[in-house]
């Protein structure tokens, strides 16, 4: 069976780092996709070795570019290639590009999300998918399907992540020492709505005795931070880990926030989107979404909270036993048409 996984995003890379290793070997015939955007042909060459990867498509990080590069431009591309290998099986994240392709092509394909409110992103999808499946955040109608579990599970339960904390020395911390702070390029879609640089707004307004590591995903505005922060060498081998030993995660974007919360570690999003699959943890007491005007005060109540380190690791096998193994799931949804 010839499948291909279409990466478009660094959280994609996580999504099916596992299933595709997995599929790979059962002796499926797997090829990676990419889109040129920032470092990530060079991230997926690094977690995807010995599989087949093409580069199609790019991104620059503006809006003009997401529209006509990354969607027209890429759909071309992606037309081209599908047509001319053709595949049995299309796998993909929000991949209604990708999804339209396979589907003018008569190809099955399974596409995967957690943001049902991106209107029209989400009726593409919608259309497209010959299985599209969400976490339990929506009505199970049609094609759409769920999932017992968030995606970012598919790489942070205690199955395939186990913390390391050799990561700590490369940047002399020490673990629940410090603040992970994660701030997003509004450059997307996602976020053409948000204000630029929010956690940059109230950076100056924290206590300047504990450190923060930053997360910094347009290195050119590091001059609007405390000097003192410390800014990560990304890409880094092992983010997840630094994550995983901070006290306290703050993120304007809502995947590092979420990705915080699994790894039990209180989290802050202060970005302006609601979703539903921040709900799921929000309603867990261990995400907490506050506006940037008002967000001093909750942090310096966390920062002074210990009870989430306590039971960090309680708290993630409570979720294992709650929740289903994303990464099985994605191989048995495979497998489904893998057998016809």
């Amino acid at each position: 069976m010839k499948i291909v996984i279409d990466i478009a995003h660094p959280a994609h890379i996580n999504f099916f780092r596992h299933s595709a290793a997995k599929l790979k070997n059962k002796g499926h015939d797997v090829t990676i996709i990419c889109l040129n955007r920032g470092k990530l042909p060079l991230i997926v060459q690094k977690e995807f070795p010995g599989f087949k990867i093409n580069i199609l498509g790019s991104h620059t990080g503006t809006k003009k570019s997401v529209i006509i590069d990354a969607n027209i431009k890429r759909f071309i591309l992606l037309y081209r290639y599908l047509s001319a290998n053709m595949f049995d099986l299309g796998l993909s994240v929000g991949g209604f590009n990708i999804g339209t392709v396979l589907k003018l092509l008569n190809i099955p394909n399974i596409q995967f999300d957690d943001d049902p409110e991106r209107g029209i992103s989400t009726i593409l999808e919608k259309l497209t998918a010959t299985n599209l499946y969400y976490p339990p955040i929506t009505d199970n109608y049609g094609n759409i399907s769920s999932f017992k579990a968030l995606k970012e599970w598919a790489y942070l339960s205690p199955k395939y992540f186990t913390p390391n904390p050799e990561i700590l020395k490369e940047y002399s911390l020490n673990p629940r020492k410090y603040v992970f702070v994660r701030e997003i390029s509004t450059g997307s879609l996602n976020y053409a709505k948000q204000k630029s640089n929010i956690i940059a707004s109230f950076s100056r307004r924290m206590d300047r005795d504990i450190k923060v590591l930053l997360s910094l995903e347009n290195r050119k505005k590091l001059g609007y931070y405390p000097d003192e922060w410390i800014l990560i060498r990304e890409p880094v081998a092992d983010i997840h880990s630094l994550i995983y030993y901070s006290r306290l995660v703050i993120s304007s974007g809502d995947s590092m926030a979420r990705e915080g919360s699994l790894l039990g570690v209180p989290s802050i999003y202060c970005g302006s989107r609601f979703m539903k699959a921040n709900q799921i943890m929000i309603n867990k007491d261990i995400l907490f979404h506050f506006n940037h005007e008002n967000i001093i005060p909750k942090i310096n109540e966390l920062l002074n909270d210990d009870s989430f380190h306590k039971n960090q690791d309680a708290f993630r096998l409570n979720l294992e036993e709650e929740w289903e193994d994303v990464t099985d799931f994605i191989l048995k949804s495979a497998e489904k048409f893998i057998k016809k």
